[in-house]
């Protein structure tokens, strides 16, 4: 099987939406007979170097390859190939002879907002309005929520801008990369459909400033712990389409340690 035939079976998984421009094809040969698909949230070094102790040869991330990233479109690698992150990353896949493949917002469409809202368990939407759904939940304070969502994600701790003893039951679900300050744009859609909470992925001193002066308060766990649980899914998803093929999940540790 060729890789090419793998961008092909992503690229029809929602007939409504073609893949973005930021989708595709990123590094190496689309017509390499593969030997197996990693997938993966982003394309560290870490799990470059997984791909090759594993024999191999397609990567499939949800994330850009290079940076700086370009929050419109394909960006200009040319630019910034001798930056030390991007001559990393792109010198080992060259070396290993791996391929790779991003899929962004298809995924996001396709399981990655789902599975989120599967983690948390919070149901069916009470509002639904594509990706600024607001789900009900039973009442209960800020604090306990922020309790239930550090042990669905298995996280140590949370961030949570707010007061911690107000009681909610209705919440926004601004995941992955959304919650940021540079989609602002995004995060007012959500607040425009009145939630009391707000449950992030990735957050910035900017958007929880923002959300504080709508009187919300944020719950923030984080851009790969918000969106592996879809990536997960899709692994398994993506393997029982290819029966035979070799297909692995990788889980990128936090890139930080709370001291």
């Amino acid at each position: 099987m060729k890789a090419r035939e793998i961008g092909q079976f992503i690229a029809q998984l929602n007939t409504d939406r073609p893949l973005g421009m930021d989708e595709g094809f990123r590094w190496g040969d689309p017509d390499i007979e593969i030997t197996g698909v990693m997938v993966a949230f982003f394309p560290t070094v870490e799990v470059i170097e997984r791909c090759a102790a594993e024999g191999i040869n397609m990567l499939l991330v949800h994330e850009l390859l290079q940076m700086p990233y370009p929050w419109r479109g394909e960006g200009n690698l040319e630019q910034h190939l001798t930056w030390p992150v991007n001559f990393n990353r792109i010198s080992r896949l060259a070396k290993h002879d791996i391929t790779l493949f991003r899929a962004h917002g298809t995924l996001d469409k396709f399981c990655i907002h789902q599975a989120f809202v599967d983690l948390l368990g919070l149901g069916d939407p009470v509002v639904d309005d594509d990706y600024y759904s607001i789900y009900g939940m039973e009442p209960q304070t800020v604090h306990e929520l922020a309790e239930d969502v550090k042990r669905r994600t298995r996280m140590d701790a949370v961030r949570v801008t707010g007061d911690l003893d107000r009681t909610v039951s209705r919440v926004g679900l601004p995941w992955g990369g959304t919650g940021l300050s540079v989609n602002a744009g995004f995060l007012n859609c959500v607040i425009n459909n009145a939630p009391d909470v707000l449950i992030a992925g990735e957050s910035d001193e900017y958007a929880m400033r923002m959300v504080r002066d709508c009187d919300l308060p944020l719950i923030e766990t984080g851009h790969a712990v918000s969106e592996e649980p879809g990536l997960e899914w899709f692994a398994g998803y993506l393997s029982e389409q290819f029966p035979g093929l070799r297909v692995l999940f990788h889980r990128c540790e936090p890139a930080w340690v709370v001291v």
